[in-house]
């Protein structure tokens, strides 16, 4: 082994038992240190255009990495990337699918504790959204949270801050809600509004059993050249008398620059402890609302631009190395 591959190995050791032997309530701050999903979702029929069907699969993987640099501080890198995966059937000739979008990004966590119980969490994590058929700044995406909670006993923590999300498919601001109860030895109940919420029971510490409410969603860059180089969003060879267009020119407010996906889902959850705090989970639930909007690079919805997807049952299972809680 290098003596540059022996020191990292090293550097790692050392932060993993700095950060296995923090506090508690400063390791309840940590996201999962590596979580692995795969979510499939039967086909569904189009709005438009007529009888075009389509089932997504959704892919996921995360890893962070608590350092500390301090009795009270941490700094969390992280890594992110995402896959939403389409496939379409029944579909007309001249029907453009796009059938893979991705998200990746890089996250940088700060965590302090602070006196009276109180932590602060500054997180922000830039990133790439798209079809990855081709990079430009249209690609870049920005997510940031800033939570203060307080813990108010070992069974109750609440707290409250801002998010800034591309969750619902367009950039927004918005208020958050953290809560972390524990009524009954066993039984959690967890939220971060408006992302998600939990609650479950934990037997043994080795198998759980829950329901779970989500949102997620993103905008992702369209730059396959099929619409890049075509009209309305370069002018085409001719104009056709027959059509109330004038093809011959293009027309910036219908080019297909984007498209905001934003799903909602419930369902319930399952979770077995394979080893330590290593854990295999599942998901099987149903969407509450499924929206895909085709947006111009105005962040406007482009004329027939809005597709309501049919709401479908979801599977998803997955493995999770979660922070060790002793």
């Amino acid at each position: 082994m290098s003596r540059r591959a022996a020191a990292a190995f090293a550097f790692a050791g050392l932060s993993f038992s700095a950060w296995s032997l923090s506090p508690a309530k400063a390791r309840a701050q940590f996201p999962d240190l590596l979580d692995v999903s795969a979510q499939y979702m039967p086909s569904a029929a189009l709005e438009d255009p007529r009888p075009a069907e389509a089932h997504v699969a959704s892919y996921d993987a995360s890893v962070n990495v608590p350092v500390p640099l301090g009795e009270s501080t941490y700094l969390i890198p992280g890594l992110g990337y995402h896959v939403e995966a389409v496939a379409f059937s029944r579909t007309p000739p001249d029907f453009i699918d796009l059938r893979m979008f991705h998200a990746a990004e890089v996250a940088l966590l700060f965590v302090q504790m602070l006196p009276s119980d109180w932590a602060l969490s500054l997180r922000v994590a830039p990133g790439l959204a798209g079809d990855f058929r081709g990079f430009d700044s249209g690609l870049l995406r920005v997510n940031a949270v800033a939570l203060a909670t307080r813990s108010f006993s070992e069974r109750l923590v609440l707290g409250g801050g801002g998010i800034v999300t591309f969750s619902f498919g367009s950039l927004l601001p918005l208020p958050a809600v953290y809560f972390d109860w524990k009524p009954l030895d066993g039984f959690q109940v967890e939220g971060f509004i408006p992302s998600f919420v939990n609650a479950t029971y934990t037997i043994e510490d080795r198998v759980e059993i829950g329901v779970r409410t989500e949102i997620g969603g993103n905008a992702y860059a369209v730059r396959d050249e099929r619409i890049a180089s075509a009209w309305p969003c370069v002018p085409g060879t001719a104009d056709d008398p027959a059509t109330p267009h004038n093809e011959g020119a293009a027309r910036r407010a219908q080019c297909l620059d984007h498209v905001a996906y934003a799903v909602g889902m419930a369902g319930v959850t399952f979770g077995v402890r394979a080893f330590d705090s290593v854990w295999l989970t599942a998901f099987a639930g149903h969407s509450i609302f499924r929206r895909f909007e085709m947006m111009n690079d105005d962040d406007e919805r482009v004329p027939g631009g809005l597709q309501m997807l049919p709401n479908v049952f979801s599977f998803r299972s997955g493995i999770t190395w979660r922070i060790p809680s002793s």
